[in-house]
């Protein structure tokens, strides 16, 4: 029998507490004015790097003037593995009259990296742990009047009892979001259960016809006498008009928080939310006492409903649906994870622009503006915990997990773009000695905890390709299940996918699946006419893509795909042609689009597309006969070079293009109904372009070089006394050695060291000695292979003449890494 999970629901986007005019924007983007106030405070802040958890006597002379969100990663994960993971300190100064003394005033962090101590006037009020969710923390009956000081410990420090323990992506510190300072009424609607909104609004049933409406409120009575409230809630479509309203009358003790619960009328004939159609309604919640509103929640909320299924895929609101999406990390080039709201506005636009309807963001919470984003725009989430890779099995570390999965979901629960919590993402595993899992208890707990905190919601977790949490019963836990599948990539074929993902269904028939990562890295300076696995070629990433996609288009039961990833991501230990970032983005770690974005997007898109293969490419050598493709979705598509038409063509959309000596120009049209689209470039073209670039010097100009070397054996280079040949790989390539072809003299040696450099700064010796006598060529092999852009050969003379003489200096390069790292390893299921 097949297994179906169902959820017919709804959730909300919760708008976060109410900005007075007389305050900034909140991280919500929107503005209000009843009882409760939320200021955004992020300029006028110090900040010392001192790693102690002492608060620092330094006076404030000693501190930088920064503005949040702020980092110290930004630069530093791109120049090293080793980047600064410690302690560092914030101060703020606030000032508050007498007035604000008759009101709640707490502070809103929206993340620090990775904990968090805050201190008020040098009294410690939180010690929050996880670099991802949302904390507050409550001023009241603290503060004095007037100047009062506020100091933040905050550390990315590694924690065994804190996840993630490790991961393919950077662990920055510092408070790289906004903070907020929040006033509000003594008798308020919650603002400290998980530094959420205090508000839930949910459906459990979901139709065309009728919908139900759950909604709930925390009252938090912060006067000296019980109270008696009224929770009044109205829903209102985008017209104004009320469709579903309720009320609920309580009495709330001095000091205390009561959870009151409202029951709603049913909404008839609702319209329904979804990618294409993001129809949202406004949930008013008020807070009442003798018939005045003294505090108000407003809710952006959607109905859908939606079902996995393990054998016919993913249905939303019905009808048949596939997730096709991206995954996403939240850094950007020289940023870090110390971004702009306009930062992530401009990433889901990017993203609606491909025509993506889900995404998963990956590997922890993210920003509230983004999730309200994808309510507003129409995308479906998924979101996780930062479980990554190590676990500890200190009861603190899952402790801890439970800790995030409960702000994840407090937090983010009003958001009608979620459909999956996600409890982990390649978790090592192994067998604790029953035929389970080490793990297993922590994701059954987990997968436990997310079912009675959200009643409508479903559970995913992730592994890499492997068989383990199949052997070891952990699949058996979720409701989904994802892997991550680099077939082609980190080995094996592409065109192996198929075979893999039927596989896994076969060996977990009754369980719904989704290919949660699969992916290529590339490098808009690296071009090839003939791609091969990890040359970081943007012609293989298409290859990549375009094999999959086809793959993926046959498989009508497999619930949806994510591509690995949308944007190019800081990774610091990885030594790839970009060090230190992660490649396999459509778009660039600074969000320039790649060949990869348009393949995609003519293939999910329904707007019109046309885009020639590959304007990057601007120097092309070899034979004159080229290929040259345009992504398209349009009817016709005609292509010209220098000014001549090679024909108009339907389907493949592949040209055969004779290139002339210099200066070329390529311009495609394309014509579908009433919409014409047009792209095109220049390039130069040389049949003598060489993949590296070679250069020479030597100490004294009395015999300087004969000819640089041009890669022609009959040509050489020769100079008296210390000189050195240097060879610039164009990127970072993979080296094992380098061979050497000598002046041939009689009896004739050559003294020479061999340095390798990724920048052309930092050299590393990888060879010192003398070649063989006699020896016209010879190779000269590294102890282990380098991933290096630049060598260099010192020549020191020879034991003839003294001179040092080369015809031709030859890379000995490989596309297969002989060491993989860690993240590699898991990548490719070992």
């Amino acid at each position: 029998m097949k297994c179906k999970i169902v959820n017919r629901s709804f959730v909300l986007l919760v708008m976060v507490f109410c900005a007075g005019s007389t305050f900034a924007q909140t991280s919500s983007g929107k503005l209000h004015q009843i009882g409760s106030q939320s200021a955004v405070i992020n300029d006028n802040w110090l900040y010392l790097e001192k790693d102690s958890e002492e608060i620092p006597s330094e006076a404030d002379e000693y501190y930088q003037q920064i503005s949040l969100p702020h980092t110290w990663n930004a630069l530093d994960v791109l120049e090293t593995k080793d980047y600064r993971r410690a302690g560092s300190w914030y101060r703020k100064y606030l000032t508050f009259s007498e007035a604000q003394f008759h009101q709640r005033q707490y502070l809103k962090f929206n993340a620090a990296g990775q904990q968090a101590k805050v201190y008020l006037n040098g009294e410690e009020l939180i010690h929050h742990i996880g670099g991802y969710s949302a904390f507050i923390c409550e001023l009241t009956g603290k503060l004095n009047l007037g100047k009062n000081k506020i100091d933040v410990w905050v550390s990315n420090a590694d924690s065994q009892n804190i996840a993630p323990r490790s991961g393919d992506f950077n662990f920055y510190g510092g408070l790289y979001r906004s903070v907020e300072l929040i006033s509000c009424p003594k008798l308020t609607i919650s603002k400290k259960y998980f530094a959420s909104s205090g508000v839930r609004v949910w459906s459990e049933k979901v139709s065309a016809d009728l919908a139900d409406l759950h909604v709930s409120a925390r009252v938090d009575n912060g006067t000296n006498k019980r109270s008696k409230i009224e929770i009044v809630v109205s829903v209102l479509d985008k017209k104004g008009n009320v469709v579903s309203s309720g009320k609920s009358a309580y009495k709330v003790d001095a000091g205390k928080t009561e959870l009151v619960k409202v029951a709603m009328t049913d909404v008839a004939n609702p319209k329904l939310w979804s990618p294409e159609y993001p129809e949202l309604y406004q949930v008013k919640i008020e807070l009442q006492t003798k018939g005045e509103t003294i505090d108000e929640v407003l809710v952006n909320h959607g109905f859908r409903w939606y079902e996995f299924t393990a054998d016919k895929g993913f249905f939303l609101n019905g009808k048949p649906y596939k997730l096709k999406g991206l995954n996403r990390h939240q850094d950007n080039y020289r940023q870090g994870n110390a971004v702009s709201l306009n930062h992530h506005l401009e990433d889901i636009k990017l993203m609606k622009e491909l025509g993506v309807n889900w995404l998963r963001l990956a590997h922890y919470q993210q920003d509230n503006y983004v999730l309200q984003l994808c309510d507003e725009m129409g995308i479906l989430v998924w979101e996780e915990i930062p479980y990554v890779n190590k676990t500890s099995f200190e009861p603190e570390f899952e402790q801890n997990l439970q800790l995030m999965m409960k702000d994840l979901i407090n937090q983010h629960f009003n958001h009608s773009s979620i459909i999956l919590w996600g409890m982990g993402n390649e978790v090592w595993m192994s067998d604790r000695g029953d035929g389970k899992a080490n793990i297993y208890d922590i994701v059954k707990n987990l997968n436990d905890l997310v079912h009675s905190e959200d009643p409508v919601r479903k559970t995913v977790f992730v592994n890499g390709d492997n068989n383990r949490p199949i052997d070891y019963k952990v699949y058996e836990i979720p409701d989904v299940f994802g892997y991550n599948l680099y077939r082609g990539w980190y080995g094996t074929h592409h065109n192996t996918f198929t075979e893999r993902v039927n596989e896994l269904h076969a060996m977990m028939p009754n369980k719904p699946l989704i290919i949660s990562e699969f992916g290529a890295g590339s490098d808009v300076r690296v071009h090839t006419e003939n791609p091969l696995r990890q040359d970081f070629s943007i012609e293989y990433q298409n290859e990549f893509l375009e094999s999959h996609l086809h793959q993926i288009d046959k498989m009508d039961w497999l619930c949806g795909v994510n591509w690995w990833s949308f944007a190019d991501f800081g990774a610091a230990h990885r030594g790839d042609t970009k060090p230190h970032i992660n490649q396999k983005g459509l778009v660039t770690f600074d969000r320039q689009k790649k060949d990869v974005f348009y393949l995609l997007k003519s293939k999910w898109s329904k707007e019109p597309v046309l885009y020639l293969e590959t304007p990057t490419w601007q120097e092309r050598g070899g034979d004159a006969n080229k290929i040259y493709r345009v992504f398209t979705n349009m009817n016709e598509v005609e292509l010209f070079h220098n000014g001549k038409s090679l024909g108009k063509q339907t389907k493949e959309f592949k040209w055969n293009v004779v290139l002339t000596k210099g200066v070329n120009k390529l311009k495609a049209f394309g014509v579908s109904g009433d919409v014409v689209r047009e792209h095109g470039f220049e390039l130069s073209y040389d049949n003598s372009v060489s993949e590296y670039a070679i250069k020479a010097s030597c100490e004294s100009d009395e015999n300087p070089a004969s000819h640089v070397l041009d890669g022609k054996p009959e040509t050489y280079w020769s100079a008296k006394g210390e000189c050195f040949i240097q060879l610039d790989l164009k990127r970072i390539r993979l080296a094992n050695g380098v061979k050497i072809q000598f002046r041939n003299l009689d009896k004739t040696s050559y003294k020479l060291k061999i340095k390798g450099s990724a920048n052309g700064k930092n050299w590393k010796e990888l060879f010192s000695g003398t070649s063989n006598k006699n020896s016209q060529i010879e190779s000269f092999i590294f102890s282990k292979q380098e991933e290096i852009q630049y060598i260099k050969i010192e020549g020191f003379g020879n034991n003839v003449d003294d001179m040092s003489s080369y015809c031709e200096i030859v890379p000995i390069l490989s596309l297969e890494k002989q060491e993989k790292n860690l993240y590699e390893k898991v990548g490719a299921g070992e």
